[in-house]
């Protein structure tokens, strides 16, 4: 069938635009269904966009939590060390509170060796190619024949630390007139890594400028020999860093600090009071939260807020709740702070405040049934809400994939419409050409009057 030029046949003599009523008698059919359609797709993307809002806040919250779950979170120490410029200390949880007396007598040292001089960094040796060899160990020494095919300085030194044998090698320059160019030798500390370096040819040779020694160190009347001087195997959970002799003992002492654990509970207050103000805005119906009306969610927000102001599933002793530690809900509903409640119970039942966050375990699972404290009860609940599984997940995905239903039913209604607008045209149409023989039939009917003999005529 051929297509009709419907702009220009419509309204060619019909007296009325019927291509407008054409257009309004359309959009009068689509906008109610459009309408509808459109709603149902923002009201959707406003939710998908409020679960993905809701997930976010509470693995905020969460991570809070988790720096209370478990044990070790609140054992953290301060080391106190009289004599820092001979060794420095470091704790981790596994340390124990305690004095200890350090005498360092000799710090571990590698071995330093310089060659003979040279009158430039790319001075050649009297043979072509020369062989060194290496022997490193004091004990039980291994020697390896090194090929330096290039017979120079810098050839020497390349050869040297491509054998990769613990020894290094780099030119030095003494600034001594002369021969000013040497190649410095550097082991390993530890007197087991002593080493000596010879060659077949005479032209250069090695002698040693500081041995390779072990640190030698008494700790709390015990001595110790490590080939490093950083240790960490003589007191639990403390890390040693020696630098030189100490003068005489040393006291360093180690004693429980609860100075991060107050920071990481006074931050999770801080966080929650932010999070709930964030979650009631989503459930407000009043300002068209995303997610107001929604059950699920209020039920996961209302089972989160019990948690926090009720008691542990694991108090122990005075404290067996946040309120027992100073921390209470003021009249706006947030949680506050009393400095000086939350500073006492800290000083004088830190044992009780632990067991009461984290029921004194560490890397306790979710998946326990095993009481796991506060802080590891959020850590469940919210686990469990925002896992792949979870409402606050999959029903994102559902919504997605509703819209992407409507979407299509768009697609259709606009075809739909296109084929409504097809008919009210063609419709048009048979009437605009019924009209147009009818003032074609008036014209020749007042024509054919007008020429009868009888007429009137002036």
């Amino acid at each position: 069938m051929a297509s009709i030029d419907y702009v220009q046949a419509l309204g060619a003599g019909a007296g009325f635009d019927t291509k407008k009523i054409v257009e309004a008698l359309v959009n009068a059919e689509r906008a109610p269904a459009e309408a509808r359609i459109q709603s149902k797709i923002a009201e959707s993307d406003s939710k998908i966009s409020g679960l993905g809002q809701a997930v976010s806040i509470l693995n905020v919250v969460k991570d809070a939590a988790l720096r209370l779950n478990d044990a070790k979170d609140f054992k953290t120490f301060a080391v106190s060390n009289s004599q820092t410029s001979a060794f420095s200390a470091s704790s981790t949880t596994s340390a124990r509170a305690g004095s200890n007396n350090i005498t360092v007598s000799q710090i571990a040292q590698e071995q330093r060796s310089v060659s003979n001089g040279f009158a430039s960094e790319t001075a050649a040796f009297s043979d072509n190619s020369i062989t060194l060899s290496l022997s490193v160990g004091s004990t039980s020494a291994t020697t390896t024949d090194i090929t330096v095919a290039d017979a120079s300085l810098q050839g020497a030194v390349s050869a040297i630390n491509a054998a990769d044998l613990g020894v290094t090698a780099e030119i030095v320059d003494t600034g001594i007139d002369g021969d000013r160019y040497r190649i410095q030798l550097i082991g390993e500390t530890g007197a087991d890594q002593a080493f000596s370096l010879t060659s077949d040819d005479d032209s250069i040779s090695f002698s040693s400028v500081q041995s390779a020694t072990d640190a030698q160190l008494n700790v709390n009347g015990i001595e110790f020999t490590r080939s490093s001087n950083v240790i960490d195997d003589v007191l639990t959970g403390v890390s040693l860093t020696l630098n030189t002799v100490t003068d005489g003992a040393a006291n360093l002492n180690i004693s429980q600090d609860n100075a991060q654990a107050r920071a990481n509970i006074v931050d999770f207050v801080t966080i929650y009071n932010e999070a709930q103000r964030q979650l009631k805005d989503l459930a407000n119906s009043s300002n068209d939260g995303a997610l107001a009306g929604d059950s699920i969610f209020r039920s996961l927000t209302s089972s989160l807020r019990n948690i926090i102001l009720g008691s542990s599933s694991s108090g122990s002793g005075d404290i067996s709740s946040l309120s027992d530690m100073g921390i209470s809900v003021a009249r706006s509903g947030e949680l506050a702070v009393d400095d000086t409640k939350l500073d006492d119970v800290l000083a004088n039942n830190y044992a009780d405040v632990i067991q009461m966050f984290s029921a004194n375990t560490d890397d306790q699972a979710t998946s326990s049934t095993d009481v796991a404290g506060l802080a590891g009860d959020i850590n469940k609940l919210i686990s469990e809400a925002t896992e792949s599984d979870s409402y606050l997940v999959t029903q994102q995905a559902t919504l997605t994939t509703a819209n992407s239903e409507r979407q299509e039913e768009l697609a259709d209604l606009a075809e739909r419409m296109e084929r409504v607008e097809e008919r009210y045209n063609r419709q048009f149409l048979a009437m605009q050409q019924i009209i147009d023989q009818m003032n074609s039939t008036r014209e020749s009917m007042e024509n054919s009057f007008a020429n009868l003999p009888f007429s009137n005529k002036d």
